[in-house]
């Protein structure tokens, strides 16, 4: 069963984060984007004007303490104007500590004045806005809406969904919208996750013969680094598996991956301790996913501790 929108953002999964805090930020003209270094979540925030330091910082550190995200203990936020280059603003907060210290961040062009809650009036936002997805109204699904973004309708096959995304980022990336061209891409890459892992395909890759683990006596008979590479190819994911202690080290050629951390964040989803623990790898803590070049160098690298579940 596929999980959630919500249930993958307290995951940690960094596109299911950014696209709950776009849904509450983008009325206010302000797109997010979202990565993760370690333990550290980072977002970027871009918005037509400067978004207010104060008002901004309060609302989203409410929103990741109410989501709790799995192994987060960090949260970085920068803030950018869609047609400055460098950031306006950047802070650090640690999450789960309502008193902890908001610290500033070195950039590398600082703004001569920050606004601040008594320059700019702070928006007037709901954190279970970006915590909690809609349940009211049709339009408001995340689902429904990614599809209208695109102009298309609602079902429509992952390959109107590519054309149409790829035709409208090149129209908008020569308007030089760069919060529309950002909006565009999560609304892309949520109706890529949501068709990929969509029932009809569930059951054609549950077909005989499409995958090594479709038959259970053969499953039983593969060790554990044996059964993830199945799980992965079933999810159209060839991968090289290896396990060295508690490490599990997932590489694959990079050029086979449109978006890196888009995959290694599904990957991450994906190998939850309960389901590793179910093919005998309980003993694996951290999850290395690399991109490989042809010549077999590291292209990226993303390394995850194993969700507990």
């Amino acid at each position: 069963m596929s999980l959630s929108l919500l249930e993958q953002a307290k995951d940690g999964d960094t596109v299911a984060i950014a696209t709950l805090m776009n849904q509450a930020l983008q009325p206010k003209g302000i797109a997010v984007r979202c990565d993760r270094q370690g333990t550290c979540l980072q977002l970027w925030l871009t918005g037509q004007t400067l978004p207010p330091q104060a008002a901004t910082v309060a609302y989203v550190r409410r929103g990741m303490d109410r989501l709790q995200v799995a192994s987060t203990a960090a949260l970085q936020i920068y803030a950018e104007q869609a047609d400055h280059q460098e950031p306006g603003w950047g802070v650090e907060v640690a999450l789960g500590v309502p008193t902890a210290e908001v610290k500033p961040l070195a950039l590398a062009t600082q703004p001569a004045s920050l606004p601040t809650s008594a320059d700019a009036a702070e928006p007037t936002l709901d954190a279970r806005d970006a915590t909690e997805p809609p349940s009211s109204s049709a339009d408001l699904d995340p689902i429904a809406a990614a599809y209208g973004l695109l102009g298309l309708a609602l079902g429509d096959s992952l390959q109107s969904v590519s054309s149409a995304y790829f035709k409208l980022k090149a129209l908008t990336l020569r308007e030089g919208d760069r919060i529309k061209v950002e909006t565009l891409k999560q609304a892309f890459y949520l109706l890529k996750e949501h068709l990929e892992r969509s029932p009809a395909q569930a059951e054609e890759a549950s077909e005989p013969g499409t995958s090594p683990s479709s038959d259970p006596a053969q499953t039983e008979s593969l060790t554990g680094v044996e059964q993830v590479a199945a799980l992965l190819k079933q999810r159209r994911v060839p991968a090289e598996i290896t396990l060295q202690g508690s490490q599990l080290n997932i590489a694959w050629l990079a050029v086979r991956v449109s978006n890196p951390e888009d995959a290694a964040s599904q990957v991450h989803t994906l190998l939850t301790h309960p389901t590793l623990a179910a093919m005998g790898l309980d003993g694996v803590a951290t999850l290395v996913i690399s991109g490989l070049n042809r010549d077999q160098s590291v292209a990226w690298q993303q390394t995850c501790p194993v969700a507990k579940r």
